[in-house]
């Protein structure tokens, strides 16, 4: 009788454990599913954050430069124009005041105007265009003594042609200048042929 007792006793007991340690593992296995979809979630809202917070730095970003007003050309402004020529290497250089349509425009609407050339500088009182062309500047001068004055001839493509006769007379000048006006005095530039001019006058 005791023995039943005892097998009985063992038996309640290790049913007992068995049911504990399956409720145990129940438990465990709930809570590791909890803590992985709490995991879960806020990696998913880590996510959605983040390319929330982008988004929404690019609209503010995109808000800010639409809302900045945009640098426009006043009244007064000057324009300068340089050509770079590509036979001679010389950049020859042009100045106007800004034509009447372009007051208040934006840089944008001044490269649609101009559209063969690249803005260098932009502000609202003096903006620069540059371009590079194929050719010679125009501006090449040679000054000769023919017949005792001064003829100033312009080169182009390496040919000299008459460009003025001028009534200056080389009989006072010096026997230098006289050798010099012999061989030809190449000048660039009209303000640099002008001062040649003022020199031997």
């Amino acid at each position: 009788m005791n023995k039943i007792f005892i097998v009985l006793i063992s038996i309640i007991v290790l049913s007992i454990a068995i049911f504990l340690g399956v409720q145990t593992f129940k438990t465990q296995n709930e809570k590791k599913k909890v803590e992985n979809q709490i995991a879960l979630s806020e990696t998913i809202e880590d996510d959605c954050t983040e390319e929330w917070k982008e988004l929404n730095a690019e609209n503010t970003l995109d808000l800010q430069v639409n809302t900045q007003e945009q640098e426009r050309l006043s009244p007064n402004c000057s324009f300068t124009f340089l050509t770079k020529y590509t036979d001679c290497g010389h950049t020859s250089r042009k100045y106007i005041n800004i034509p009447e349509q372009l007051v208040n425009a934006t840089e944008e609407e001044v490269k649609n105007q101009y559209q063969d050339y690249e803005i260098t500088k932009f502000s609202s009182n003096e903006v620069t265009l540059e371009r590079e062309q194929e050719g010679e500047c125009g501006e090449h001068y040679v000054l000769r003594d023919i017949n005792g004055k001064i003829v100033i001839y312009s080169v182009k493509n390496g040919k000299e042609e008459e460009f003025e006769k001028t009534e200056i007379s080389t009989d006072y000048i010096t026997e230098t200048d006289k050798i010099t006006l012999k061989n030809g005095l190449e000048v660039y530039g009209k303000e640099n042929l002008n001062q040649a001019i003022e020199d031997f006058e």
